[in-house]
């Protein structure tokens, strides 16, 4: 019985404390304010997250941060920092034209890797008009159909990549018959293509990425 009640009053204990990590109850208004600010502000990832995540435990409006948090996705260059404050300010109708115009500003950022379908499943959840490239489509489940010849000629056209780039598979650097690249990539059941334009491959690279680097993962 006591060991009960021990723990009955410390799971008390605990959530009191996670309902007010930052001690918030114990500042006035103005210094409530000037703490949350001042932390939106400068916080990023991880440790943006966190401090989010604990104003919401400690059931903070944040309301009348809109604005800070707006200036802060437009100012985001990580895909981790721009879906954590999309996802916050997505709530808000208010918010969608704006949100609607720094992800279409910002695509490049986010549609990469594993972040790519997150976004796109948020973009679909709030109906967001998001202007995707050309090359690949986007099905109800939030997942992509490329067409690889399109997305080919789309990076060479734009000297981006040229027209035999290095190939890397689910992380393994794979070769293929010269010429052959758009029937290599046709066989596979493509779920995202990230690249590295010739410049950059060839200072990672030496020669060997004179053409650019292609990084693909499949279904």
């Amino acid at each position: 019985m006591k060991r009960l009640l021990f723990i009955f009053l410390l799971t008390i204990i605990l959530s009191c404390k996670t309902s007010d990590s930052f001690g918030l109850n114990k500042m006035n208004k103005s210094e409530r304010n000037t703490f949350i600010s001042s932390n939106l502000k400068t916080q990023k990832g991880v440790n943006l997250g966190n401090f989010i995540f604990h104003l919401q435990e400690s059931k903070v409006d944040l309301k009348p941060f809109n604005q800070i948090l707006i200036d802060k996705l437009k100012a985001s260059q990580y895909p981790y920092d721009i879906n954590i404050l999309t996802n916050l300010l997505v709530n808000n109708k208010e918010n969608k034209s704006e949100i609607e115009h720094i992800l279409n500003s910002k695509i490049k950022i986010w549609d990469t890797g594993n972040w790519s379908e997150k976004f796109w499943y948020l973009i679909q959840e709030y109906n967001l008009n998001i202007e995707k490239p050309g090359y690949y489509s986007i099905g109800n489940d939030s997942l992509k159909k490329y067409d690889v010849s399109a997305f080919l000629k789309a990076k060479i056209e734009t000297d981006e990549l040229g027209k035999e780039p290095m190939l890397m598979i689910n992380w393994n650097i794979t070769s293929y018959e010269e010429g052959k690249l758009i029937e290599t990539l046709d066989k596979l059941n493509i779920k995202q293509i990230d690249y590295t334009s010739k410049n950059q491959a060839v200072s990672l690279y030496g020669k060997s990425g004179i053409d650019g680097f292609l990084k693909v993962t499949t279904y």
